[in-house]
């Protein structure tokens, strides 16, 4: 589980989002940063249970977290931390093009699932040339009761196209999938969740339903013409 001084520090972090605040506060932010480095540790160690793939890839838990800092490099918002940590577990390392699971903690705004969010025209190609060629397979998917159960919002994504993508018909039975531009589960986790004694098993439980959905993509991405 996570514990409550650690929402309570992400909380008056983003009300006082400043480098004086956050130095006076460093002793809480450590332990807010060891709080968050076992929690991430536990659900990797779970996750490697059921996922191969993850396993093998020998991921560092420290490098599957966002810094705390921000880039204010090209950003007109010049406050200097997040007032959240985005945890992804992906075979191919945090920024890797493949599908992975991830869980965002920021309190009363928590979020996870997995798939993969946005990719490049490439990759996304041959993931709707995947979905018109085995629609069945990802309709299985996605429309068994456990999915809809966990995912009630089904499949998202960074946006969907209002005409199908070239190549494709609107009679196809895949048209509202071919359509989208990301394929990724997300849904809202609770606080209290995230507090209680099943906060590791929930979470891996809702990856373990993701899993098809990863598997699938990266099908789709790995698959060599």
């Amino acid at each position: 589980m996570i514990k409550q001084t650690s929402l309570d520090f992400l909380s008056k972090l983003k009300k006082n989002n400043s480098k004086d605040w956050f130095e006076q506060n460093r002793y809480f932010y450590d332990h807010y940063k060891t709080d968050i480095l076992e929690l991430t540790e536990n659900l990797l160690t779970g996750l490697s249970k059921f996922d191969q793939s993850i396993s093998q890839a020998n991921l560092d838990p420290k490098k599957c977290l966002t810094r705390v800092n921000r880039d204010l490099r090209f950003s007109k918002d010049k406050t200097p931390y997040k007032n959240y940590v985005l945890i992804v577990f992906n075979k191919n390392g945090f920024h890797g093009n493949t599908a992975g699971y991830y869980i965002q903690i920021e309190p009363s705004a928590n979020f996870l699932g997995g798939g993969i969010w946005q990719t490049t025209p490439e990759l996304l190609k041959k993931i709707r040339q995947e979905i018109d060629y085995s629609f069945n397979d990802i309709n299985k998917i996605i429309s068994s009761p456990k999915f809809q159960k966990t995912f009630p919002n089904g499949i998202q994504g960074v946006g969907k196209l209002k005409k199908m993508p070239d190549g494709y018909d609107e009679t196809n039975p895949a048209s509202e999938l071919l359509k989208m531009k990301g394929f990724c589960t997300k849904e809202i986790i609770s606080d209290k969740t995230l507090l209680s004694k099943d906060c590791i098993a929930t979470i891996l439980d809702s990856f373990k339903t993701s899993k098809p959905l990863i598997d699938y993509i990266n099908k789709a991405i790995e698959y060599d013409e």
